[in-house]
């Protein structure tokens, strides 16, 4: 019997210490034209695709990103730059593919665009696929390089190991700089 209570005791302290995540997810069908929904429409070659591991604070709970960098086409509803990087769900996004073509679906909050998991996603073969669909589109109104953006999204998450280095770096050269100042004053009695 004590056995059969420790069990259901360790097994309500871990799921309450390690909780169960679980997502569902429900989309409604859209009405009307997709673009009629969204912020801003896009058609571009995906050039890189990258998790990003993003903690709240310093000690909340660690959120996976995925962050997509596309070459701009074309716009629709809003005129972007050749460049653009946008969040897409980790848990529920189109699986994007580098090199590849794609009409996209973004909203925009506060100078960030998502993708929603809901929101349409078409690949594209050829111009006349998204010509007929959105009419004519807007050209990016300014080239930029936004690659070297992605070089700082990673799957983990480093501030915490920033920080132990950091402070292992401070205690060597504390301890290096103390025994110094020790040697000259036994150098100077």
């Amino acid at each position: 019997m004590r056995l059969i209570l420790l069990i259901i005791m360790m097994s309500i302290s871990l799921t309450t210490i390690f909780p169960i995540q679980s997502h569902a997810l429900s989309c409604v069908e859209l009405e009307g034209p997709a673009i009629n929904h969204f912020d801003t429409a896009i058609v571009g070659t995906v050039l890189d695709v990258k998790n990003d591991s993003v903690r709240e604070g310093f000690t909340g709970l660690i959120e996976t990103k995925k962050y997509v960098l596309i070459d701009i086409e074309k716009s629709w509803k809003t005129e972007v730059n050749s460049q653009l990087i946008f969040e897409a769900d980790f848990t529920w996004a189109y699986n994007f593919e580098k090199g590849k073509n794609y009409i996209i679906y973004l909203n925009e909050e506060k100078g960030n665009y998502f993708n929603s998991p809901c929101s349409p996603v078409v690949l594209v073969e050829s111009n006349n696929d998204y010509e007929h669909l959105l009419g004519e589109g807007l050209k990016p109104k300014k080239e930029v390089n936004l690659g070297y953006k992605m070089l700082f999204k990673h799957d983990k998450d480093l501030d915490f190991e920033l920080v132990i280095l950091i402070i292992a770096i401070s205690l060597i050269l504390f301890w290096r700089w103390n025994s110094k100042r020790v040697k000259s004053s036994k150098k100077v009695d």
